[in-house]
């Protein structure tokens, strides 16, 4: 099955999530062909601090959905809900982690782009992100 293929199976789910079910899927399909940044690795450094992680470009690049998923993941009011990141306000821009409703062990970045756009990354390890937002906090 190809990554459009399952992408579409799972579309056709009248369910709340299905959206981000799909795109678990993909970002699966997409993280076992994407370069070979060791994410799990860096979000779980000592030495990693939040500001790093929103700046790394081999981080959003190794763990970037495409476009027109992060928009339709971002649409839905039942996928979960939006967190502030701390010290996000970056030449980027602001960030914040996506919270999934039926998957808590897990979480998206979301980073805000030029123009307003925005990008999302993961899934990625909540314990590692929450662990991540927390000492920036301070």
């Amino acid at each position: 099955m190809t990554h459009a293929q399952a992408f579409l199976s799972l579309r056709r789910l009248a369910v709340p999530g299905a959206t981000l079910a799909a795109a678990l899927v993909l970002s699966a399909c997409a993280s076992s062909q994407a370069s070979r940044f060791d994410v799990d690795a860096f979000l779980r450094g000592s030495d990693t601090a939040l500001p790093e992680v929103l700046g790394n470009p081999d981080f959003l690049k190794a763990t970037r959905i495409p476009q027109t998923d992060c928009a339709t993941m971002l649409q839905s009011p039942h996928n979960g809900t939006l967190e502030d990141l701390p010290a996000s306000n970056t030449a980027r821009g602001p960030a914040w982690l996506l919270h999934p409703a039926d998957t808590p062990d897990k979480v998206w970045l979301v980073v805000g782009e030029a123009g307003g756009e925005r990008s999302c990354h993961g899934p990625l390890p909540a314990d590692a992100m929450k662990k991540l937002t927390e000492r920036a906090k301070g």
